[in-house]
């Protein structure tokens, strides 16, 4: 076996075996440059079920909702 043909024999296992939920299978080469094909039991990755969307926006780049008056002078009285 080439690894072409590993690499189809891969594929079609990863699509149509019964362990494919919680198998994978790769392809190796051996010590005589043969090719096989090794079953791990380690489940194959799964497709993100949603998107995470992350703001452009920096927090630090918000607008402040204070008023003019309340972001000119400190929250304390000065020299009391």
């Amino acid at each position: 076996m080439n690894e072409q043909e590993a690499n189809a024999r891969c594929a079609e296992l990863a699509g149509s075996s019964p362990d494919r939920e919680t198998h994978s299978w790769i392809a190796k080469e051996q010590a005589d440059g043969t090719w096989m094909v090794v079953k791990l039991a380690v489940p194959p990755p799964k497709a993100p079920e949603s998107v995470k969307t992350v703001s452009e926006k920096d927090q630090a780049g918000k607008e402040d909702p204070r008023t003019p008056l309340e972001q000119n002078f400190p929250p304390y009285g000065i020299g009391m």
